[in-house]
């Protein structure tokens, strides 16, 4: 049984992911929440039984590579949340990245990318050159940059709901029509907005992917990626993930599972705190600019003293100091200033990034 019609956004983020396997569902009692599948492999009667699952005529698991019952549960979940047919856990939120660009593209291929996407994702690009895959970079707030990124043959677009680190926010609809008009493939990230704010394929937008390090888990003690699309292109990246092997851990995934239960309630005060924030900084004399979306906040401070730091925010007792940034982790239950420089290492020196940044979540 999986999402049922009518779940507001708060049902789906404690009952998405379902009522367990039917592993679990073998006695009248079935546990509360579905335990940890601490295995790496599964063993069968007989041959005809594994070639049954095998070949997807019967349901079952086989390898831990392959996928366990805990990915199962978090892929329902998330694929509940953003609307989608299907959705495919990894090890990391670069992992579910590498998997629907390997899963889109072939013969080498041309992607026009958002110039402000978050530091791995740029990183990534940067490498895959070296098999053929030449990537056109544009501001994605500019509709004629991203038309004729799409006119030289770009076959896939790749933008951010809500852009890593400089809080911009794309519009999805528009940068969906352009991308079916030139027959391009749009798949968006979502880590920043999360399905509470927007849900991108309901907007047009052909698979969208998640780091659930971030806001989906929660807490900072999990490192996962899910990717979400239509039930053929998610089989083709889950053939990609099981060559590759970004495999997500089963604790991970039970821990992404639990922290998504709260996702709704954090979310919303998250969204609170970053207006509130936002709007005490717009007026504060060292701050030259504040973009806020959502639950993201961006300052620019008006000079590179890290000392200004202290007087921007006098209630915050615990923090660490980098190149006078900030440094916490995003997506925490936790006050979070992670500085663009502790992320977008890969950045550095390609793009007007202004070094005095700092992304507050």
């Amino acid at each position: 049984m999986g999402a049922e019609p009518g779940w507001g956004l708060s049902t789906l983020s404690v009952h998405g992911a379902g009522p367990g396997t039917d592993a679990e569902r073998l006695t009248p009692s079935t546990p509360t929440v579905q335990p940890i599948y601490q295995t790496s492999v599964y063993s069968f009667p007989d041959l005809a039984s594994l070639d049954a699952v095998q070949d997807g005529t019967a349901e079952g698991y086989i390898y831990g590579r392959y996928g366990l019952p805990n990915h199962t549960a978090l892929e329902r979940a998330v694929a509940a949340l953003e609307g989608g047919e299907a959705a495919l856990a990894c090890a990391s939120g670069m992992g579910a990245t590498a998997a629907a660009l390997l899963a889109a593209l072939s013969g080498g291929g041309k992607v026009a990318a958002a110039r402000d996407v978050y530091g791995g994702t740029y990183g990534l690009l940067e490498e895959l050159g070296r098999f053929g895959v030449k990537t056109v970079w544009v501001d994605a707030g500019r509709m004629s940059e991203v038309e004729a990124a799409l006119a030289e043959g770009c076959r896939l677009l790749l933008v951010e709901t809500i852009s890593n680190p400089l809080v911009k926010v794309a519009d999805l609809p528009a940068l969906a029509a352009a991308a079916h008009r030139a027959g391009a493939f749009l798949l968006v990230d979502n880590t920043f907005a999360t399905p509470c704010l927007c849900r991108p394929l309901s907007l047009g937008a052909d698979a969208v992917y998640h780091s659930a390090t971030k806001f989906l888990g929660g807490h900072s003690d999990l490192t996962a990626g899910v990717l979400v699309g239509t039930a053929p292109f998610i089989r083709d990246a889950r053939r990609v993930a099981m060559r590759f092997g970004p495999t997500l851990g089963p604790h991970d995934a039970w821990l992404a599972v639990r922290g998504m239960k709260t996702l709704d309630l954090r979310m919303a005060r998250t969204g609170e705190n970053a207006l509130v924030l936002a709007t005490f900084l717009a007026k504060h004399p060292k701050v030259a600019a504040v973009r806020q979306a959502g639950t993201i906040a961006a300052i620019e401070l008006a000079a590179s003293d890290a000392g200004y730091l202290s007087a921007l925010a006098p209630r915050l007792k615990r923090f660490y100091l980098s190149r006078g940034a900030l440094l916490r982790p995003l997506g925490n239950v936790v006050y979070l200033l992670p500085p663009y420089c502790s992320t977008e290492a890969d950045l550095r020196g390609t793009y007007d990034l202004i070094e005095e940044s700092l992304a507050l979540a």
